[in-house]
């Protein structure tokens, strides 16, 4: 449906208006964390073509996309410890991890071993390979890029 273009300026004044409202009652942390968050949803859609790693349907994208978006806003998680665990491999595929979090290896196991008890390990270790498979297929996703240019 084609809207008149007054439609669309209003449209776009309540946006920008809504937006700004929305960000002076935030925290500067907040704001930056937002702020991040879309900066690495931009830079995924103009590499990849989607917003998230998870609609490429490489493994363990929900993951990954889980995990940025907790480090972005400073949320200890499995995700965002996971991420921070393998921040050098990722960031050498191409993506864009910002500020980690301190000794992920352990933390991310006390934490599986709270949530998981004895199965702790298994669970620790499948974490690793999830992430080792998203690495590896976004590695293959960016020769094929590069490639095809």
């Amino acid at each position: 449906m084609k809207l008149p273009d007054e439609i669309r300026r209003a449209f776009a004044s309540y946006g920008r208006q809504g937006g700004k409202v929305r960000a002076a009652r935030m925290s500067p942390e907040a704001r930056r964390a937002t702020a991040r968050r879309a900066a690495t949803l931009r830079w995924i859609r103009e590499r990849f073509g989607k917003s998230s790693f998870a609609e490429l349907g490489l493994p363990g994208g929900e993951i990954v996309d889980t995990g940025l978006a907790h480090l972005g806003d400073g949320t200890v998680s499995a995700e965002s410890l996971a991420v921070s665990l393998a921040a050098q491999r990722l960031r050498r595929e191409g993506v864009p991890v910002g500020a980690t979090l301190q000794d992920p290896e352990n933390r991310l196991y006390d934490l599986l071993a709270t949530t998981s008890g004895d199965l702790a390990h298994a669970r620790y270790l499948a974490w690793l390979q999830q992430l080792e498979s998203f690495a590896d297929a976004s590695r293959y996703r960016r020769l094929q890029d590069s490639d095809a240019r």
